[in-house]
């Protein structure tokens, strides 16, 4: 006979499982060059004008990878340059000394407009919270160091620091409380002059960019095409005929069958998830109420504010007030 203890473990097991399932489908979703094309117009400078269609067919070369092949840090394998195949980056960076860094997505971009062309190396990682322990910028720029610090050995060697890539690590947060959600903020490197009128070419310290957006409840209704889009694609109340019909007719992606099955996929596990969240959810705190079930489902992030409001019978805004005291 299962005891209590065996079938909440079973249950945890089930929901942390789906969750990694998840994941994995957000992150192949999010790697389509259609998709990434948005983000990257919303983000870089660089591409602030120039068309969707033509980032996705010009500038983004080859196909981004997604968490697949280990590279050791101590001790680099290939070469990252504009004509290596995008196969041969790395999603992962492994080193005895700092141990292993995985990359969601990660890919080079070319830079229009140049004379010669300038390859940047984009990293993309995808997190259900925005204030999960730490601060998101912090470990961004951590990841932003490494990308920089992995090219040893593979861009340059020895005193050749001019051939340092710029990289951009972007960082895209799903569940944000509402005074924060609909917003990018970057983080990068600038010059103040303490003395004299000499400047440096902003070409040879602008290396490294953190970009943090945050979608929350308000994504769905921003000015921003990629907040909406992304926003749109993480809902957990959308059904994914809804989903292909926004990225068809709103944002004029052509739904592949590749693009079609993870969306239904996703849309599927998140309903499991969801389902199994508030069972979850309920079995561990039926003598804690509902408002303090829902109050831990979404500390967990098993489920979004907005979805626990609903179960809540509640305005978003007005449970995630509560929400707020709670944590207090």
């Amino acid at each position: 006979m299962e005891t209590v203890a065996g079938s909440q473990l079973a249950q945890i097991l089930d929901v942390s499982e789906s969750k990694v399932k998840y994941d994995a489908a957000a992150r192949k979703l999010v790697a389509q060059k259609a998709i990434l094309s948005y983000i990257l117009k919303s983000t870089m400078d660089e591409f602030a004008v120039v068309p969707v269609k033509e980032i996705a067919e010009k500038w983004i070369t080859g196909a981004p990878q997604v968490s697949e092949t280990p590279v050791h840090q101590d001790a680099p394998a290939g070469r990252l340059n504009g004509s290596a195949p995008v196969g041969e980056m790395a999603t992962e960076d492994v080193s005895i000394q700092e141990g292993t860094v995985r990359y969601d997505i990660r890919f080079p971009v070319h830079v229009p407009g140049e004379d010669e062309p300038i390859e940047i190396i984009v990293n993309i990682e995808i997190q259900n919270k925005d204030m999960p322990g730490y601060p998101i910028p912090k470990r961004g720029i951590y990841y932003g160091a490494r990308l920089l610090s992995a090219q040893r050995g593979t861009v340059f060697k020895n005193q050749e620091y001019g051939r340092i890539k710029k990289v951009v690590s972007i960082w895209i947060c799903e569940n944000t409380a509402l005074s924060r959600s609909d917003a990018i903020n970057e983080y990068r490197f600038l010059e103040k002059c303490r003395r004299g009128t000499y400047r440096e070419e902003e070409k040879n310290y602008d290396l490294m960019r953190v970009i943090v957006m945050r979608l929350g409840s308000d994504g769905e209704n921003s000015e921003d095409d990629a907040v909406r889009l992304l926003s749109k694609m993480f809902s957990t109340e959308r059904s994914a005929q809804e989903k292909k019909a926004a990225l068809s007719e709103e944002f004029h992606i052509n739904v592949t069958e590749e693009i079609s099955q993870e969306v239904s996929f996703m849309c599927n596990l998140s309903t499991g998830i969801l389902e199994k969240g508030i069972e979850k959810g309920i079995e561990k705190g039926m003598e804690k109420g509902k408002m303090k079930t829902l109050f831990g489902l979404v500390k967990e992030g098993l489920i979004t504010i907005s979805a626990a409001a609903k179960h809540a019978d509640m305005e978003p805004s007005e449970f995630e007030k509560e929400y707020r005291d709670y944590l207090k």
